[in-house]
């Protein structure tokens, strides 16, 4: 094999992504090789599932293309690191589809349940902060250096995306910013050098008397995912919130699809509810927030000429669902 070919690979397994994007799976099953829906079958390898402990005890799910041991020595860094923020009461199960998609794009997705006790309530639930990132390249830098595991050499720790969900996405542009806050902050924290680029669902800095917290987001490139149904951060809110953000950055709108577009099932249990109905199939909903995702982290940490085509040029999907605004 030469060595162009992990990137011919990568190319044309983006391409494949792109075409077949809107087909639709089963969850993965954990510490599996689960392949993807038949439909794809053919065009990509599977997608391993693993578990993993991050440093402070939380459960992570560990999303990667299964790359055989006798060819890993042919994809050292290929794969950048992409750690998932939770929405508040949302357990990382209801974001197996998105982990499974983000990462037939060329990412180890890194999902997990960060589990808090705050007044009010009275058992640990779901409310991540800002040190699970380092927890997660924590952990999987150790795990890229451990030749007993998959991932062994395979993650680019030198380039590290955020995806955050609602509550998970603004503790992520909190991350972004290297802010350490009361209720979102173990202690200490500073934004890894790794960290630059960003892409939140759901999330606006608005305030309820109208004003927007402004954060430094310099250096990290973030995108605004929002679905135009979202009746739990109103679009309104993030019209408002990405003029703050620095360059480069983007507001990609998903219309038809609602607060919890990005998960596998609508108001999962647990959560609050979203009061508006989407429109648009759940499962194609969260297939155009994984895609387009994909195709902001793709431009902004490989410098992929077919997503900033995306991206830049097209500016959305042919079928007018998905709208990218860029300045």
């Amino acid at each position: 094999m030469s060595a162009v070919r992990p990137l011919r690979f990568l190319v044309l397994l983006f391409a494949s992504f792109l075409s077949a994007m809107s087909s639709a799976g089963s969850p993965a099953t954990m510490n599996s090789a689960v392949p993807l829906p038949a439909s794809l079958s053919g065009l990509f390898p599977v997608v391993r599932v693993q578990s993993v402990t991050l440093p402070r005890g939380d459960l992570a799910d560990v999303y990667a293309l299964d790359i055989p041991p006798r060819l890993r020595h042919r994809f050292t860094d290929a794969f950048p690191l992409v750690a998932v923020l939770q929405g508040a009461l949302v357990d990382k199960s209801h974001y197996q589809r998105l982990g499974r998609l983000l990462a037939a794009q060329g990412f180890v997705v890194v999902i997990p349940n960060h589990l808090r006790t705050l007044p009010g309530f009275p058992v640990a639930v779901a409310l991540t902060d800002v040190n699970v990132v380092t927890d997660v390249l924590t952990a999987i830098s150790a795990a890229d250096g451990d030749r007993t595991s998959p991932l062994y050499k395979i993650v680019d720790t030198n380039h590290m995306g955020l995806v955050g969900h609602s509550l998970g996405g603004s503790v992520g542009l909190y991350a972004v910013a290297g802010l350490c806050v009361p209720t979102i902050c173990d202690g200490t924290y500073q934004r890894p050098a790794s960290l630059q680029a960003a892409a939140f669902y759901g999330t606006n800095l608005a305030n309820n008397d109208g004003t927007v917290t402004d954060l430094d987001t310099s250096g990290v490139a973030v995108a605004l995912v929002q679905g135009s149904r979202d009746g739990v951060s109103v679009p309104a809110e993030a019209d408002l919130s990405y003029p703050t953000l620095e360059f480069p950055r983007a507001l990609i709108t998903i219309e038809g699809a609602n607060h919890f577009a990005i998960c596998d099932e609508d108001n999962p249990v647990g959560a609050n509810p979203d009061p508006n109905a989407p429109t648009l199939d759940q499962d194609l909903a969260t297939a155009y927030v994984a895609r387009w995702t994909g195709l902001w982290l793709r431009m902004q940490l490989k410098d992929d000429p077919l997503a900033r085509q995306w991206i830049d040029r097209i500016g959305g999907s042919f079928d007018g669902v998905v709208q990218v605004f860029t300045d």
